[in-house]
């Protein structure tokens, strides 16, 4: 379970991603489009939902224009100031 205090970590962002997507987080590069792995509008607001409850305050605006894990870390990474 995550730290509250802790916030979103990487670790966590990509196993949420790979079990959305049903696929092992190691198979992910932080790089890929998530689209090409088949993550859909309601798998991605399934996640966000989640990564909101730890991490309030992420901008979901820009979490929807991102494509890949290293672009949402770096909008969670923003978040924390």
């Amino acid at each position: 379970m995550n730290d509250m205090k802790q916030g979103l970590t990487l670790a966590q962002l990509r196993q949420d991603t790979a079990d959305a997507l049903n696929t092992p987080a190691v198979d992910i590069a932080d790089d890929d489009h998530l689209g090409d792995w088949g993550l859909d509008s309601i798998g991605f607001m399934r996640v966000l939902m989640k990564w909101e409850e730890v991490q309030p305050g992420i901008d979901t605006a820009r979490m929807y224009e991102a494509e890949t894990i290293a672009e949402f870390w770096d909008i969670v990474r923003s978040t924390r100031g």
